[in-house]
């Protein structure tokens, strides 16, 4: 299989084409966007939203809104495309108005790439 040049900052190891970086450089960018993320949560995620996120109300909350839509991707639905739906979306998100996070018709069911593209559109 051919190689290529490891995408990492300074680093000269080959890899396969197939692959971006080495397995160094791959763990030094699992530690660095740990250490961003920690970053974020502790100086700008809003304490009260993130504590919402995490109780056991949202938990059984969110379970509830997946089961009403079988688990399915409701975006993807639209285009009749089955895909699992791991995510909850809401709408009119938490931070614009705390008090829709329980508004079942504020919700809906999403796989991964719909909420990243739902997102990116804001």
């Amino acid at each position: 299989m051919s190689k290529k040049i490891c995408l990492g900052k300074g680093c000269n190891n080959l890899v396969d084409r197939t692959e971006k970086y080495c397995l160094t450089c791959s763990k030094k960018r699992v530690i660095e966007k740990r250490e961003n993320n920690r970053k974020y949560d502790h100086h700008n995620r809003d304490k009260k939203i993130k504590n919402f996120y995490h109780s056991k109300a949202w938990k059984k909350f969110r379970e509830g809104i997946l089961i009403r839509d079988n688990y399915l991707c409701q975006e993807c639905l639209k285009e009749n495309i089955i895909t699992n739906a791991e995510i909850v979306h809401h709408i009119v998100e938490v931070r614009e108005d705390f008090e829709k996070r329980f508004v079942y018709d504020n919700c809906f069911s999403v796989c991964k790439a719909c909420h990243n593209r739902i997102h990116n559109k804001i």
